[in-house]
């Protein structure tokens, strides 16, 4: 806790981190607080201190849809009407579908940001307009906007207002985690420790961590939804009243305006008190009138709940129907994302690894991904709890009532307080069918989308780790190590996947010497780009390339340019990789930068998949005027440095070698195999011939490869001399053990008669142009040159 709160005190500055470290003195220092209620203090004050920090870290926008939410709380504040759906590109652009969603979240947003004028947030909030979104291969673009100098601490104007509704998600995600502690109360009401395993284990999830840090009304679904399930099973598993009902009806309508997942609670209820009904129903009151007294207390009931939530959320869906066509605007949403997209069930199955990861940490726009270690912690206490659920499942299984009536063994079933997980996983089923009909509309494999399930699933995971921990193997010790595990979780991806993630180049007071200098080269705008650096030298398809760049902005420039990569290689009109971005990945443009400061850029290009490999592809960087500046005609690409690109697995040699071409001391490279293609030609043909090339020992030194149609010892009629690869892939850069295939060509010139003309092969160095000595079964050949076939040549 301590080293936490270090690290925040160094994020935060100013009169913040004061209110922090007062808040931290007060609940840490609640020594007067009984032993029971303490621990649960420290959970929620390190919940909200990390979640927090989440705040703090995460730039502004960067979760998803945040921006949209921000702005559909922006238009409802600076019109006073809530927003419709717009199809104008502007209005998409700023808003998104979210004008379809039920509006309390933006509602109460906008309420509590009132006394901050960010009227202007449009104007002053940038959009990265190549952000890479849904992905977490991408190595630049990841962040959605970018982060000006409003958004710096002390934050003003639209930073301020976004920072105050992102502290009242959080504050929602405390009132969630209150619900879960509940609910554990209620199911374990003779031992506090489960309720306290559960919120510690959700308060520390990173997920909801950085959920709850944003701007969403996923924040206040998940805790409508967590209030409404704690209600339900005190209805369950305590006593019925009025009031408890008609609180229930309030708090479903509330939820009802926070997300569709409301409606799905609604008829939820419905069912719960259905199932009350039947297990309070007395079988022995056989007239009619007590039948109907007793249908009438079910239909009360049933009212009781439904009028407040009608009366709370039913204007909401009248609305709906009559501006979309659909109570629940869901028809909105698959309409922006571009249509129903008719997946069946087994697609949507096909999506289950992106919802089940971003369960736990996925960040960004679901760009930004935790290494692997982090998963392995959460499907480890998964399926630690999934095998205690499996050693108690027998405790779960109903007896039976022998020779009673089908309703007195339903009652008995009903009854048993093992139903209650029925119930609960009734729920998640419900939510999870939910979500799944609206993944076949439209992409939504996300796992946020399940935290109005979150009651049902802590609680099953509580269980198995519980069992577990109880088991005859005396593993009761670890129960605590399973938080632990989730606060190191929390804690690594706070502070080195997001922070690092959003990290601006830095200032350097020099090039280091492992830099290579480019003379100060100016590329346009007041920017020189003075060293540059690659991190690899060898790679393969699909790799991503880390390359240093070394700025001065001698003027800053008023617009910002943006700055491309290309690797070029065998095809320089088809990339082998390449970036386009504003600098510093997307994040940092130059406009934004202090004059006259040296700025070290690192920055990303990941290699294609289909690259024709071997070939030393050379990286190159140039900047691109923006929209504004589209007619500016800037200099040319600067080199940046060459990366190897091999490979994933060399082709095994055609056969024994051919010939073998010696550097005058050993054996370099051996020729395992020639094909001529064709081998009969007309005058003004081109001839392909491939050889296949063996290293033995690296050549360093550069090499072109001879191709001569001729008659012996006298002058070609035709070469097709060339650096291997076109020299895209030079000698000096061979390594042992490579197979190199390699294509040359020459063409049959004018003059030549019908008859058969040999193709000799051999190779030279490329400075001295002196052959250099090649051996066929252990004899030196006459002029260094192996005949590798024959060309029939022929008339019209």
């Amino acid at each position: 806790m301590g080293l936490l709160c270090h690290d925040l005190m160094r994020v935060c500055t100013g009169d913040f981190a004061f209110l922090v470290h007062v808040f931290l003195t007060i609940v840490l220092g609640m020594g007067w607080m009984g032993d029971t209620k303490r621990p649960l203090l420290l959970v929620l004050a390190a919940y909200l201190l990390i979640t927090v920090g989440y705040g703090i870290v995460n730039p502004l926008f960067e979760a998803p849809d945040e921006h949209f939410h921000f702005f559909t709380i922006h238009k409802l504040a600076t019109t006073d009407q809530l927003p419709v759906i717009s199809l104008d590109e502007t209005e998409l652009e700023f808003l998104g579908p979210e004008p379809a969603q039920p509006p309390l979240y933006y509602i109460l947003a906008a309420l509590i940001s009132a006394p901050v004028d960010y009227v202007n947030a449009r104007e002053q909030v940038w959009l990265n307009p190549h952000a890479w979104i849904g992905s977490a291969e991408a190595v630049v673009n990841v962040n959605r906007s970018i982060v000006t100098p409003q958004q710096q601490w002390p934050w003003q104007e639209y930073a301020l207002a976004a920072h105050i509704m992102r502290l009242f998600s959080t504050l929602l995600g405390l009132g969630t985690l209150l619900c879960i502690y509940g609910s554990g109360r209620l199911i374990w009401s003779d031992d506090t420790r489960p309720a306290l395993l559960a919120t510690a284990m959700v308060a520390f999830l990173p997920q909801f961590n950085f959920i709850h840090a944003a701007v969403t009304n996923d924040a206040l679904i998940t805790f409508t939804c967590a209030l409404g399930i704690w209600q339900i099973l005190r209805l369950w598993l305590d006593s019925v009243t009025r009031s408890r009902l008609l609180l229930l009806g309030v708090t479903i309508g509330f939820a009802a305006l926070s997300k569709n997942a409301g409606f799905l609670l609604w008829l939820y209820s419905l069912g719960v008190l259905g199932l009350l009904w039947l297990r309070e129903l007395k079988i022995e009151d056989q007239k009619l009138k007590m039948r109907a007294i007793h249908l009438q207390s079910l239909i009360i009931d049933l009212l009781t709940v439904s009028i407040p939530v009608l009366l709370i959320a039913g204007w909401l869906w009248w609305r709906n129907y009559q501006l979309y066509g659909d109570f629940t605007a869901a028809n909105q949403f698959v309409l922006i994302a571009g249509g129903d997209r008719g997946y069946s069930l087994l697609d949507v199955l096909a999506e289950w690894k992106g919802l089940w990861l971003s369960l736990f940490a996925l960040f960004g726009w679901f760009n930004v991904r935790p290494p692997e270690w982090v998963f392995w912690i959460w499907n480890g206490m998964v399926t630690t709890a999934v095998v205690g659920v499996i050693l108690k499942i027998k405790d779960l299984r109903f007896k039976k009532e022998e020779q009673q009536s089908s309703l007195l063994n339903l009652q008995s079933l009903l009854n048993q307080r093992g139903f209650t997980a029925v119930l609960l996983f009734i729920w998640f089923m419900l939510v999870l069918a939910g979500l799944v009909m609206f993944m076949m509309k439209t992409p939504a494999a996300q796992g946020r989308l399940l935290f109005p399930a979150l009651i049902p699933l802590v609680m099953a995971f509580t269980y198995g780790l519980m069992e577990v921990a109880n088991s005859k193997y005396q593993l009761a010790s670890i129960r605590w190590l399973f938080p632990v595990l989730a606060f190191v979780t929390t804690i690594y991806c706070l502070f080195f996947v997001i922070r690092l993630t959003y990290a601006l180049p830095e200032v350097v007071e020099g090039l280091p010497p492992t830099a290579v200098a480019t003379n100060d080269y100016n590329l346009g705008f007041g920017l020189k780009l003075v060293g540059a650096e690659v991190g690899v030298t060898t790679a393969v398809a699909g790799d991503v390339i880390p390359y240093t760049l070394y700025w001065q902005a001698d003027t800053i420039p008023a617009i910002a340019p943006e700055m491309k990569i290309e690797m070029l290689g065998m095809d320089i009109e088809n990339p082998d990789g390449e970036t386009h971005a504003y600098h510093g990945r997307g994040l940092y443009p130059a406009s934004l930068w202090p004059e006259g400061t040296l700025i070290a850029e690192d920055t990303f290009v990941r290699l294609y998949d289909d690259i024709d490999a071997p070939v030393l592809s050379r990286g190159f960087a140039y900047l691109v005027a923006p929209e504004e500046a589209s007619d500016w005609d800037g200099p040319p690409a600067v080199g940046i440095g060459t990366v190897k690109i091999v490979p994933t697995e060399w082709p095994e040699p055609a056969g024994e070698p051919l010939a073998m071409i010696s550097n005058g001391m050993v054996d370099s490279v051996a020729v395992t195999a020639v094909a001529i293609q064709p081998s009969i030609a007309y005058v003004g043909d081109t001839i392909t011939v491939t050889v296949q090339w063996e290293v033995i020992n690296p050549p360093n030194a550069h090499w072109t490869t001879l191709v001569h149609l001729a008659e012996p010892n006298q002058p070609p009629y035709a070469t097709g001399d060339n650096p291997p690869r076109q020299g895209h892939y030079p000698t000096q850069v061979w390594e042992a053990g490579e197979v190199i295939n390699d294509d040359y060509t020459l063409i049959v010139p004018e003059g030549m008669g019908d008859g058969r003309y040999p193709i000799w092969l051999g190779m030279y160095d490329s400075e001295t142009i002196t052959r250099l000595p090649l051996i066929v079964d252990g004899q030196r050949q006459p002029n260094d040159a192996y005949q590798v076939g024959w060309l029939q040549i022929v008339s019209e």
